[in-house]
């Protein structure tokens, strides 16, 4: 007996099942002897009868190839990026802790983002035909990859709407506080890795199975469809629940109070605006009644002081590309003056770089605003305490 699930590309999975069908309880228990992926979706699935000869899938294969090569380059430029600043931090004898070491800016665009959300979309798909075909151990990693790529998701569709600009920034910040932030990650994926096996089991035996008739009304691939979106939907909603306990748990914690963290606005957080994919409650502090980050967690983003000829201070980071890894990626992002941060055009560094020795935020409002175009090539002097970038 031959199973297809359909997907949202040209392409189809199958599985070759033998086994038995119990009349009691209208369930089906099988043993799967072999898996596979076929061009053919939608209407011409609904329609196709089956066949003796070999099938394949070569969407399936392109898209595939090209997910394992993004997520390579990924890894070796992140693993470059990696490398580059903590022979920073050696150079200027500062210590870095793995746990602090977490957050770099990106340059992302809404097109990129868009391919990211359609294979991600397709990693899902493919997870939920894998969670039927999986049994054992096996299953347990499929648990864990379905939920980090729903958690995935939800970020690139947040990251959408920041970039459309669609959201005031006190709802931005607070959104971003509550759902995506380090302390809150991988619990709620976690969790529900736990108890997905117990759902699904108890999704089958729900009046779904009863819903034969409307299939056929419809046709099975838009009520698969709708099926999917309730587990989907449903995992989501878990895990976002678990990051909400979690972040107001942990925010109380930290700081004895929920409402004045997760709403408070701070000039560093709006200075990165996208940039950053996550923030980190725990590096907030409190300094005469403004929401500020503590130095360490302006080193944790990977955020350094630029100091110009003329005493001026800006906040540079180092940017990220999607594939190349420039030497010159030190960029100049916001104005320094005392403890706030104001945003100003991207432009590479000049200056004296060393790490902030205060905390910096509050609001926007309270600093100056000073842009400057310059741009120049730059080149690194290491020295005890500090770097020298000179002009080249």
């Amino acid at each position: 007996m031959f199973f297809y699930h359909g997907s949202i590309g040209f392409y189809s999975f199958y599985e070759e099942v033998a086994g038995t069908y119990c009349t009691i309880d209208h369930t089906l228990y099988g043993l799967i002897d072999g898996l596979g992926t076929f061009d053919i979706n939608g209407w011409l699935l609904a329609q196709d009868t089956g066949s003796y000869n070999y099938r394949a899938s070569y969407w399936y294969g392109t898209v595939g190839m090209v997910w394992i090569i993004y997520r390579g380059l990924v890894i070796r430029r992140s693993y470059i990026a990696c490398r580059r600043y903590g022979r920073r931090c050696d150079q200027m004898q500062e210590s870095i802790r793995r746990r602090t070491a977490m957050v770099f800016a990106h340059g992302a665009t809404n097109y990129h983002r868009l391919v990211l959300l359609y294979l991600l979309i397709e990693g899902i798909m493919s997870d939920l035909f894998l969670l039927v075909a999986t049994d054992g151990i096996f299953a347990w990693f499929q648990y864990i990859s379905f939920g980090y790529n729903l958690s995935g998701m939800l970020l690139i569709l947040f990251e959408l709407i920041e970039n459309m600009q669609w959201l005031h920034e006190t709802s931005r910040l607070f959104i971003k506080r509550l759902l995506f932030s380090y302390e809150s990650s991988l619990l709620g994926e976690l969790l529900s890795a736990i108890g997905q096996a117990r759902f699904l089991t108890s999704l089958s035996h729900s009046d779904l199975k009863q819903s034969g008739p409307t299939a056929r009304a419809i046709s099975y691939y838009v009520w698969g469809l709708v099926g999917h979106s309730v587990i989907v939907l449903s995992l989501i909603a878990f895990i976002m629940t678990v990051r909400i306990v979690r972040a107001i748990t942990c925010v109380w914690w930290k700081h004895s109070q929920i409402w004045a963290v997760l709403t408070t606005p701070c000039s560093v957080d709006t200075t990165l605006g996208i940039r950053n994919k996550m923030t980190t409650l725990t590096g907030y502090c409190w300094v005469d009644g403004n929401l500020c980050y503590k130095p360490e967690a302006l080193k944790a983003f990977g955020m350094l002081k630029v100091e110009e000829e003329d005493g001026a201070e800006f906040m540079a980071l180092r940017k990220l590309h999607w594939f190349k890894v420039p030497t010159e990626d030190l960029v100049v992002i916001g104005s320094v003056t005392q403890h706030c941060v104001q945003p100003c055009s991207e432009r590479l560094c000049t200056g004296v770089v060393s790490f902030f020795d205060r905390s910096l935020g509050g609001p926007l409002e309270g600093g100056r605003h000073r842009v400057r175009s310059i741009c120049v090539k730059n080149q690194i002097l290491a020295s005890p305490s500090s770097q020298n970038i000179v002009q080249g």
